[in-house]
Order: C-alpha cells, then sequence, then structure tokens
C-alpha cells in the first residue's frame, strides 16, 4: 500500500519525523511536543515566548528546536521555517495548533477584538501554510494539520460566535489549501476536536469581551459555566489526540487522509447531528432552491 509515511521515511537516514508546532508552550501544543520528543521525533516548537517554552518542555537534546515566533508577522514566520530547515533539513509534518478564544456576543464585540482573534487563529496559521508550502513542494511530500475546533462545523454556541467565525475561516482555507497542494504529494486535514482537557479555558488562552450588555445574562452564562464548569472536566485526553494524529500520518494510505478529521466523541456526535439538520433542510427546501435557475 502506498503510504505517505513510507515515502517521507525512504528519504530520509532514521526513523524520526519532523514536526513543526506553533503554539507548543501550552495546551494540545506542550502535550505533543512533549509525547512527540520522548517518541524519538525532532519537534520544531514556536510561541512568542521562548522562555516559557523552554520551561514547559524540558529537554535539552538535539532533537528540539525551540523558536520565539510572533505568526502575525510574516519575517517571524518565514525566519522560523527557515531555521527549521537549517536545522534538520526537511518539514514532515506541520501542525497549526496557536489559538485562544474571545468570549462575548456579536454587539459587544469590539472590531478590534475580533480582528486580534483572527490575525492569531486564522492570518497567523495562514502565514504558516503560505511560507512552508514551498518547502513541502519541493519535498513532494508532507503533512499540514490545522487545529481548528467543533466549532468549525457547528457554530451554535452563544458567546462564542468570534472563536467559531475564526475556525470556519480555518476550515475553509483548509479545504482549498488542499486541493492546491494535492497534486504535489502533500497532504492536508483540518484536526476538529471536541472538549479536550487542556488549559485553553484558562485565563491566559480564553480572553472575554471588554464590554458586556445586561440583556444577553444567557449567553453570558454559558461563557461563564465554560470557565467554571468544563474547564478541567474536558473529558477529552489530549495525549490520545496524538496517537490519533500520528495514526494519520503514519498509518494512513495516501488515497485514505481525511479532509476534515472530528476527534472525540463529542465532536463526531455533534458533527453528525448538524449533518443531520442540514440533510432535513435539504429535503425540505429542494425544490425551491432548484427553482432559481434561469
Amino acid at each position: 500500500t502506498n503510504y505517505l509515511f513510507k515515502y517521507i521515511m525512504s528519504t530520509t537516514n532514521n526513523n524520526s519525523l519532523v514536526f513543526y508546532i506553533t503554539g507548543a508552550s501550552k495546551g494540545l501544543g506542550k502535550v505533543f511536543t512533549q509525547r512527540l520528543l520522548e517518541k524519538g521525533h525532532r519537534v520544531v516548537a514556536t510561541s512568542r515566548d521562548t522562555d516559557q517554552l523552554k520551561s514547559a518542555i524540558a529537554n535539552n537534546s538535539d532533537s528540539f528546536l525551540p523558536l520565539k515566533v510572533d505568526l502575525a508577522t510574516e519575517k517571524s514566520v518565514a525566519d522560523s521555517l527557515a531555521a527549521a530547515t537549517a536545522k534538520f533539513g526537511r518539514i514532515d509534518v506541520v501542525i497549526n495548533n496557536a489559538g485562544y478564544s474571545i468570549g462575548g456576543t456579536v454587539e459587544e464585540m469590539s472590531d478590534s477584538e475580533l480582528r486580534q482573534n483572527f490575525d492569531i487563529n486564522f492570518f497567523g496559521m495562514v502565514n504558516v501554510m503560505r511560507h512552508v508550502a514551498p518547502v513541502l513542494r519541493k519535498q513532494a511530500s508532507g503533512f499540514v494539520l490545522n487545529i481548528s475546533s467543533i466549532g468549525g462545523f457547528v457554530g451554535n454556541y452563544p458567546s462564542f460566535a468570534a472563536y467559531c467565525a475564526t475556525k470556519f475561516a480555518v476550515d475553509g482555507m483548509t479545504e482549498g489549501f488542499a486541493a492546491e497542494m494535492q497534486p504535489f504529494g502533500v497532504r492536508v486535514t483540518t484536526i476538529n476536536p471536541g472538549y479536550f482537557r487542556t488549559e485553553f479555558l484558562n485565563s491566559t488562552s480564553f480572553m472575554s469581551t471588554k464590554t458586556k450588555i445586561d440583556a444577553y445574562a444567557a449567553a453570558h452564562k454559558f461563557e461563564e459555566d465554560h470557565r467554571t464548569q468544563v474547564n478541567g472536566t474536558q473529558q477529552g485526553d489530549p495525549s490520545k489526540m496524538l496517537d490519533v494524529i500520528l495514526d494519520l500520518v503514519q498509518n494512513t494510505p495516501i488515497d485514505k487522509v481525511p479532509l476534515h478529521l472530528f476527534v472525540g466523541p463529542d465532536a463526531v456526535d455533534m458533527a453528525k447531528q448538524k449533518i443531520e439538520r442540514m440533510s432535513k433542510d435539504l429535503a425540505v427546501w429542494d425544490t425551491k432552491a432548484r427553482s432559481t435557475s434561469f
């Protein structure tokens, strides 16, 4: 069977892959980096704060390259990818993981708050994709895995519209990029996790709008419940998500690589429920929807 991983292995001198991971100082990125290094892979890990990154990842081996990167700045991203290829000679798997959420309704959201959320969650990811593309095209191999969310497919979360919007954008850009890179032997997947137990709902990764309008009490309660009840009780194990990702990049035939990978039973169930609702809407409106041609 034609496995992309086996092709990559045939072009390298050892049995380790080179990973490039953004947002590696906490959350999923930290767990992924730690476990990949334990498994003997090489990891280029990026963060806005290299001191925090080095403190989070206690590894002084030659397999670990921690880099300070401002994802919103193209030169910073381009320089980090140049450093990665200079160090390891190639990049096999990109995991665009960096991101944060801002809670607040659409009416409460300021223009600057929304744009800042897109700068990291979406435009920062695109900067990596744009500058890693020539590296992967030249190799004629590799994976780009964009960490989205079930909120990038199911958006009916009050007070989380901005976050969901950034992740819907991630999914749309990923689909287009996947079609563009396919002829070069590069595979691209959007990962849509459900609730996984990380620091994501802590104050360092979960902000709130400065403006709050009393009329949105129900939305505010939904947001507060995530801070106080969901945070720390998520059922998803980040280490097990990495197991799924490694199975994807190591064991999946090229023609079986999914465009969307929903991870976690909650994500799978919510995705199926939305697909069912969409199918019903399509059926109800089928005749009228088809009546619009000249």
